[in-house]
């Protein structure tokens, strides 16, 4: 079981001091969170602490109690510019079972962004896998999706759709079309494998992608 930022529109989630208190920091829409203690009444909403003078409001966390793929996306770089997610497979008792690299959107553009059809990354929060334990035919089947496709919904308001976790054998090419269209990828054939047999065999009900 673990908690995560959940804001409705996508947006990161102010921390402060106190409850209802001043503002001390953001995190980005689908950061991890250690609650401790008892949600405390203060303005119009109920607060949790998450550190030493950290608070946020409880409405905006969600608890994932199944299996998930959780990626923290990292100042490394590999395939000319294509920044790296760090990815913690994780089973319905909270084990890590794997941890592979991933990447999303194209070299040059790695500005994750709400906006459709501008191959950027995808935007920071919790997706649904669609099929659990699925991996199925990528649309039109073309070769940049490496032969593997895990469709995606964010739960939460974005102009992104269309997203599927694959393998991008473009990844580490290093030209104008290294990295994927927008879209969450392994770059490698081993860690393709990896990502397809953990999702066939613990069946993850969410994808959680943060900045770290």
């Amino acid at each position: 079981m673990a908690t995560y930022v959940a804001t409705k529109e996508g947006d990161p989630l102010t921390v402060r001091s106190k409850p209802n208190g001043e503002s001390v920091g953001s995190l980005s829409n689908g950061t991890e969170v250690q609650v401790t203690g008892e949600p405390v009444q203060a303005g119009n909403r109920k607060w949790v602490q998450i550190g030493t003078n950290r608070w946020v409001a409880n409405e905006f966390l969600t608890t994932i109690k199944t299996a998930r793929v959780v990626a923290k996306r990292t100042t490394k770089t590999i395939g000319g510019g294509l920044r790296v997610y760090e990815t913690r497979l994780i089973d319905s008792n909270g084990n890590v079972i794997n941890t592979v690299q991933a990447v999303s959107g194209r070299v040059g553009k790695q500005t994750p962004s709400d906006v459709a059809g501008t191959e950027t990354p995808l935007p920071f929060g919790i997706y649904k896998f669609d099929s659990l334990g699925v991996v199925g035919t990528p649309p039109g089947n073309k070769p940049e999706f490496g032969g593997v496709w895990s469709p995606v919904t964010p739960l939460f308001s974005t102009g992104r759709s269309g997203i599927g976790v694959h393998y991008d054998p473009s990844a580490l090419a290093q030209n104008s079309n290294t990295g994927t269209a927008g879209c969450f990828a392994t770059p490698t054939v081993k860690e393709r494998d990896i990502m397809t047999n953990f999702i066939r065999t613990h069946k993850p009900t969410h994808l959680i992608v943060y900045e770290g």
